[in-house]
């Protein structure tokens, strides 16, 4: 790894801490949820999760900041929201292009409503006339719902396509690869030496009921501190 590189590595790692420590002031909430991804450094791509790492390419990291300051902290939201709503988690003869897109929809949708100044990209204005579109069709919005009612509102590849570059902060690769190409994927990576072991032992399954307890607490912070209730975190709750 050239300096260059090594440099772009550790400025994009502390862009994504801070932004982590950013959600973490704003929505204490997520604390259980933030404190379960690991910052992983990739060579290609640009955000990925396989529910135990957070993965990034810095030179993408580097970009989205330059872009926006915000968008570094709605990126990281977002790949939390897919794993809060275990979004990684589905049947896997699910059509994946509708299920990309309708778990980035939701993941947009729950963090537009959170109301939080710092997650404030600029894809959230064009965003927008979808949301009061699918809004007049659902009561709520939940990636299942939403995969259902794009199936039978957008048959065009085409339109599809531009939807995605509205909702897209992350590549779901990883959702569809088996636990060993999982790590073969992570292994192409130039690690450094701050960089974590993928824990041995864990299965798909445990992973799954890991996310979903930590969801279930998350809820119930919702539901029971007054603080919380009534506010913009509802959206989530719903979700």
């Amino acid at each position: 790894m050239t300096e260059k590189q090594k440099n772009a590595e550790q400025i994009a790692r502390e862009i994504l801490r801070l932004s982590r420590n950013m959600l973490l002031v704003n929505l204490r909430f997520l604390d259980a949820a933030l404190n379960q991804l690991e910052l992983l450094p990739i060579t290609d791509s640009s955000l990925l999760t396989d529910g135990k790492h957070l993965c990034y390419r810095p030179e993408w990291v580097l970009r989205a900041f330059q872009t926006a300051k915000e968008s570094p902290v709605r990126d990281y939201l977002h790949v939390l929201m897919h794993c809060i709503f275990r979004h990684m988690y589905m049947n896997p003869t699910i059509d994946r292009e509708y299920w990309d897109l309708a778990c980035d929809i939701a993941a947009e949708y729950v963090i537009t409503g959170l109301g939080l100044k710092a997650a404030e990209a600029p894809r959230q204005e064009e965003q927008g006339q979808y949301f009061k579109a699918i809004l007049h069709d659902l009561n709520h919005v939940t990636a299942e719902k939403l995969y259902a009612y794009l199936r039978q509102t957008v048959p065009d590849p085409a339109k599809l396509a531009q939807l995605r570059g509205v909702f897209s902060a992350d590549d779901h690769a990883l959702w569809y690869m088996t636990p060993q190409g999982v790590e073969e994927r992570l292994d192409t990576g130039e690690r450094s030496e701050q960089t974590v072991e993928i824990p041995p032992g864990e299965s798909r399954t445990e992973q799954a009921k890991r996310w979903q307890e930590i969801s279930e607490r998350i809820q119930m912070e919702l539901e029971t501190f007054e603080k919380y209730r009534g506010s913009a975190s509802d959206g989530l709750v719903q979700s």
